[in-house]
């Protein structure tokens, strides 16, 4: 029997492999979750015991410090300080494949960020820190892009300013610049390994097929 050589793959095929896989994911777009900092409450005794004793008048309870309209859950995390597992309150979010309209107003809003690969890498510290005076920007960047509306994300709204200062109040710096980098990826489905990238990722993240994570 005479055993196929296997034929290993050139650089530019696997690029092109990996390319196409980025594709798929970026068209499925991206979940990210944001920590609340509040601490999670429970229904009291009292609805748990109406809940019980008629389970076909039971009552709806929530918590009114969160927002109807907000996507919340609450999940088991590990907690570093204490090194035991926390109840936290999670707000979800999904980015969904941009719209035209909403690419031209975030191109514009990266224009704003002056980024510099060579320096970036000469003096990584010193160059991030110029970072800094960009969150306000990154900020409203990930909130026109969730709102992916051409009539809604005008920076004027209130919707879009609620949203971003959401993010400058519960982000982190890393985050957010995360964040900015996997939406710059998002606008540019052509050439996700060529594209300029305004903000890079500090450390590698490998994402899950249906969820994009973005942690420190």
């Amino acid at each position: 029997m005479i055993d196929e050589e296997k034929k290993e793959l050139t650089k530019e095929e696997r690029l092109e492999i990996e390319e196409q896989a980025i594709q798929a994911l970026l068209q499925m777009g991206a979940k990210f979750s944001v920590p609340l900092k509040i601490e999670p409450r429970k229904a009291p005794k009292r609805v748990l015991m109406w809940n019980k004793l008629f389970p076909g008048k039971a009552i709806n309870w929530r918590d009114k410090r969160i927002p109807k309209k907000w996507d919340v859950e609450t999940i088991s995390i590990p907690d570093v300080d204490f090194g035991a597992i926390k109840e936290t309150i999670v707000r979800n979010f999904h980015i969904k494949p941009l719209y035209l309209g909403t690419i031209d107003t975030l191109r514009k809003l990266y224009l704003e960020i002056e980024y510099n690969e060579e320096a970036i890498q000469e003096q990584p510290l010193a160059e991030s820190k110029e970072l800094f005076k960009y969150i306000p920007v990154m900020a409203e960047i990930a909130a026109i892009a969730i709102i992916n509306n051409g009539e809604i994300a005008n920076p004027l709204s209130k919707e879009t300013k609620e949203l971003k200062e959401f993010f400058i109040k519960h982000l982190t710096v890393g985050r957010l610049q995360k964040l900015a980098g996997v939406i710059n990826q998002m606008m540019n489905p052509g050439g996700f390994t060529t594209s300029i990238r305004l903000i890079r990722e500090v450390g590698a993240t490998k994402p899950r097929a249906d969820r994009i994570e973005l942690q420190d």
